[in-house]
């Protein structure tokens, strides 16, 4: 049984997405959203594979001022474009000091329109402090995401994390203290992880009413990443092992698929709205940011590590810190980022509960692109993994355990 891990298109731990446009010079003719990210970090979880950097890096200051570099010359190239949404990910934003906050706002403000109807970011629960809380919504935060990843400090420290269990309360009642939605990101299947941990982690998080809970079964990628080059000490090999053994010790295939049926329905029967594969909400609590990357929307994104999509076209930034401030540094574009628009928009639609509007599809990417789909999608027929309603199709519950199966038949 194949369970699909969040890509990056999801904004959790993870969120490494932006990019310049291929378009740049162009305005955009409706609003985009915009992604920051800000790959610092206390130490780095052994698990993770995104863009991140020591938060004591002497590189810090470098990065801030080429992050600033790149939000001006794209507001500018981009025609001052209002933000609807915002995402600040990475690594680990509530690390940054309330000035480099204000700084960071200044900048923005100054490149776009910035009204946008949401604004998040992601956080540590044991870094969040009343001044950094009152930086963040100085600058448009509505809400933070907290890395809970679990309340069991066994399943903690098999992550390599450095926050505990009774920091997870506290972060949560300072965030609404201010007036913030909050997200708990949650991981399942770590190493070593008994029975009955997992149902707890869910009653747990339920306890704290979430706004939303994201919800990611562990996968550990064998093949080095760009953002290694940031990190000292042992590098890949250290990693490399400490992933090997950590796999051993996860639960199989069909303990995956139970832990994520058990989440699905202890969180429906909690009120929550299983609204995308990794993701549940409260009714109108959807991550709206997120929701653009899941509808091939646009989006601009800045920082190491980050992907763009704008006018139908994707683009990068290298992960490794040093690559990204000299690039930055010295003017030069983001890295074209190739794919098939009409592909990824329908892999990217059946990750939510809405599914595929195949009208709406062929209308966006023409007769030829649409039959391919669903001639694609009829071949599944039968399986118990596709419901249709009309001209929209979506993925059944047993369907989002083998998401990626479906998916492979799209490409």
């Amino acid at each position: 049984m194949n369970l699909l891990n969040p890509d990056r298109f999801a904004g959790s731990a993870c969120s490494a997405i932006g990019g310049p446009a291929a378009s740049l010079g162009q305005s955009p003719r409706s609003p985009i959203s915009l992604y920051v990210h800000i790959p610092f970090c206390a130490s780095r979880c052994p698990y993770c594979d995104f863009a991140t950097a020591p938060a004591t890096s002497a590189l810090r200051g470098r990065y801030l001022a080429a992050l600033g570099r790149d939000i001006a010359r794209y507001g500018e190239a981009l025609g001052r474009p209002r933000i609807a949404t915002a995402f600040f990910g990475g690594g680990t934003p509530s690390l940054l000091e309330p000035d480099e906050i204000a700084a960071l706002s200044r900048e923005i403000r100054g490149a776009f329109d910035f009204a946008p109807e949401e604004v998040t970011f992601e956080a540590n629960p044991a870094t969040l402090d009343r001044a950094r809380l009152d930086a963040w919504r100085a600058l448009g935060a509505t809400r933070v995401s907290l890395g809970a990843q679990s309340f069991s400090a066994r399943a903690l420290a098999s992550l390599g994390r450095t926050h505990m269990p009774g920091d997870i309360e506290p972060a949560v009642s300072a965030a609404r203290s201010v007036g913030l939605d909050v997200n708990l990101d949650l991981i399942f299947g770590r190493p070593g992880e008994p029975e009955g941990e997992w149902r707890a982690d869910l009653e747990a998080a339920l306890a704290l009413a979430p706004d939303h809970i994201s919800a990611y079964p562990l996968e550990l990628a064998l093949e080095p990443e760009e953002g290694v080059a940031n990190w000292g000490g042992g590098g890949w090999p250290t990693i490399a092992r400490w992933r090997t053994a950590a796999r051993a010790s996860q639960p199989d295939d069909d303990g995956q698929a139970d832990r994520y049926e058990l989440a699905s329905a202890v969180l429906r029967s909690a009120g929550y709205r299983h609204y995308e594969i990794a993701n549940w909400s409260k009714p109108g609590k959807e991550c709206r940011h997120n929701l653009v990357y899941w509808r091939n929307g646009e989006w601009l994104g800045v920082g190491a590590g980050a992907h763009s999509h704008l006018a139908g076209q994707r683009s990068r930034q290298p992960g490794a810190i040093r690559a990204y401030v000299q690039r930055t540094e010295r003017g030069e574009p983001a890295i074209p980022d190739g794919g098939a628009d009409a592909v990824d928009s329908a892999i990217l639609a059946l990750r939510l509960d809405e599914g595929l509007d195949l009208a709406a599809y062929g209308a966006r990417f023409g007769a030829a692109a649409r039959a391919r789909i669903d001639d694609a999608l009829r071949g599944l027929e039968g399986t118990g993994v596709l419901e249709r309603r009309g001209d929209r199709v979506a993925l059944t519950d047993r369907g989002r355990f083998v998401a990626n199966e479906v998916f492979v038949r799209l490409v």
